[in-house]
């Protein structure tokens, strides 16, 4: 089995929880996913299965977009609704609505430097930096380069706020929250979140988890419909290529980042990558034999 899944994962449950139970619906051991999503947010959650799981890497570079709501007045550990309580405001800085959007847009619009949650996935030595917390080992995390495509202020009736935000691969929502709660003298912390995109993925496609079938399953060209394709009809030149001799086909010239191979009924033999548009092609394959 090999494909594609959008799913609409539901708050109170891991990413993990989710692609568990898929596993269980689909009976397939292979299950991988894009973007881990907290347990108390929700939204879009791109499942790849089986082979597919090699091509995870064509999502990098994609936007993920999100509607947060922050909460004044209070730091949590977690950064987030389920944390246990650092900090409590002892002041009021109630500002009006232009004051919080002209904040938010000057401090977090770009590239911007972000610290992220020290409840993260993020490895520190080897080990995942939420276990260290929970362990409550002494640890740094170092700030990495984010970037925020666009951020809007959507609400805010003191002390919640709601934000909506398209960011590139890495950003915590729960950070931007934090540290608008800083910024404003105020301490903040994530009541909600849901992921309503992952580049063109949008929510409006995504499937509820008791919804999900074999039926489903999307094909790489349903997920990749744009992409550049050539068709390999000699079959002694695809035994080759999965065989990893890919001397045949070096020299094929291409204009965009990807080009799939196929057979002759469209399904996908290999992924070429270029390297660098201004150099000479350096072929990178990904792959995919049923």
């Amino acid at each position: 089995m090999k494909g594609f899944l959008i799913v609409n994962k539901p708050a109170g449950i891991t990413s993990f929880d989710a692609v568990k139970k898929v596993k269980t619906i689909l009976r397939e051991k292979k299950i991988g996913h894009v973007g881990t999503l907290d347990p108390f947010a929700e939204g879009v959650l791109i499942l790849a299965l089986g082979r597919y799981t090699k091509l995870f890497f064509l999502f990098d570079d994609m936007p993920k977009e999100y509607i947060a709501v922050g909460v004044f007045g209070e730091s949590r550990d977690t950064d987030d609704i389920n944390g246990n309580i650092l900090k409590v405001s002892d002041k009021k800085n109630i500002l009006s609505f232009s004051e919080l959007e002209n904040i938010i847009k000057k401090n977090f619009y770009g590239n911007i430097i972000q610290k992220p949650p020290i409840y993260s996935a993020k490895r520190i030595n080897g080990q995942r930096a939420y276990n260290m917390a929970r362990e409550n080992i002494d640890f740094e995390i170092k700030s990495v380069n984010v970037c925020v495509n666009e951020i809007e202020l959507l609400e805010y009736d003191y002390p919640f706020f709601k934000i909506k935000t398209s960011v590139s691969k890495g950003t915590y929502i729960r950070a931007i929250i934090r540290d608008i709660g800083e910024i404003t003298g105020n301490f903040a912390y994530t009541k909600e979140l849901h992921r309503t995109a992952i580049g063109n993925f949008t929510i409006d496609k995504a499937l509820d988890l008791n919804d999900i079938s074999n039926k489903n399953i999307l094909s790489f060209f349903d997920m990749f419909e744009n992409i550049d394709k050539k068709i390999i009809e000699n079959e002694n030149y695809i035994k080759q290529i999965f065989c990893g001799n890919t001397k045949m086909i070096e020299n094929i010239n291409f204009k965009n980042k990807y080009l799939a191979l196929t057979d002759k009924e469209n399904n996908l033999i290999a992924l070429i990558e270029k390297e660098n548009i201004n150099k000479k092609n350096k072929n990178i394959f990904a792959f995919i034999n049923s």
